[in-house]
């Protein structure tokens, strides 16, 4: 008996990021020693501002008009390598490459893009994700133009383009949905349609998983408990630390302070997330 598959519209805003989690829920825990002396935020903190991120950045997306339609998590082939998410409009069709950028700086100069003055690699990763879509559409569609890649940085402090990219449209994904509705329209009715139903067909895209979309969310509210917990017990920390030394050497110590609070910026708790 064959079993139909479900269509490609079915995972939701943050499947990828959460089934990373859940393929590697077994995430490294750190000694506390070793969170407190680390600057660097833990496996858990990061999965999970991504997860926000993702959430965020589809939040946006949700106001596209109806004729528009957002796939989230496609399966390229075999591999284990997915499209995070693919929009499909009546203006082109767009990979948005999402980023959690909460509070930090962006940088953009042509082929250089910086977060916090460090060199990434978004900007690649971002053209190598459109490519991707491009080969898979082509395959049933020879005559669709190139996909179009787009970052959406969430919640940054601060953008600065100072000059564009040739290929990659990079944005604060606050402005996300209306940068789309303002592209030109590329495409007709009928165009859109077949587009569409290509992008929503499982067979294009390969191996695709199925999708529990409970089950997705249950993993997610884990890991949110686990790391409320840790901003709780972290606040807890910095408050008693600083009322110890206040009370030791006096207020004037506001140097002594900031760097306990620094290093005590990232600690978490451990314990394996699960539903």
């Amino acid at each position: 008996m064959t079993v139909d598959r479900p269509p490609m519209r079915a995972p939701l805003a943050a499947h990828a990021v959460i089934e990373d989690l859940v393929d590697q829920h077994d995430i490294p825990t750190r000694s506390r020693l070793a969170r407190l002396l680390s600057g660097a935020p833990s496996p858990r903190v990061r999965v999970a501002g991504a997860a926000r991120g993702d959430i965020t950045v589809s939040a946006a997306l949700a106001k596209l008009p109806a004729e528009w339609r957002v796939f989230h998590s496609l399966p390229v082939g075999t591999s284990q390598s997915k499209i995070g998410r693919l929009v499909v409009g009546p203006n082109g069709v767009f990979t948005i490459t999402m980023r959690d950028a909460r509070g930090q700086n962006i940088w953009v100069f042509k082929r250089l893009l910086l977060v916090a003055g460090t060199r990434v690699s978004y900007l690649r990763d971002a053209e190598s994700e459109a490519e991707r879509a491009t080969r898979v559409l082509r395959k049933r569609m020879p005559e669709h133009g190139a996909v179009r890649p787009v970052i959406a940085l969430a919640n940054p402090r601060e953008v600065v383009i100072r000059e564009k990219p040739a290929e990659v449209k990079v944005i604060n994904a606050r402005h996300l949905t209306a940068w789309l509705l303002r592209q030109p329209a590329t495409l007709s009715d009928r165009e859109l349609h077949r587009i569409m139903t290509i992008v929503d067909d499982s067979k294009t895209w390969g191996a695709a998983r199925q999708v529990n979309a409970h089950e997705v969310m249950t993993r997610f509210a884990a890991l949110e408990r686990v790391v409320s917990r840790a901003h709780r017990r972290r606040l807890w920390l910095i408050s008693g630390v600083t009322a110890l030394v206040v009370g030791i050497v006096g207020v004037e110590t506001v140097i002594v302070l900031n760097v306990v609070t620094s290093m005590l910026a990232d600690l978490d708790v451990s314990g394996s997330v699960g539903p």
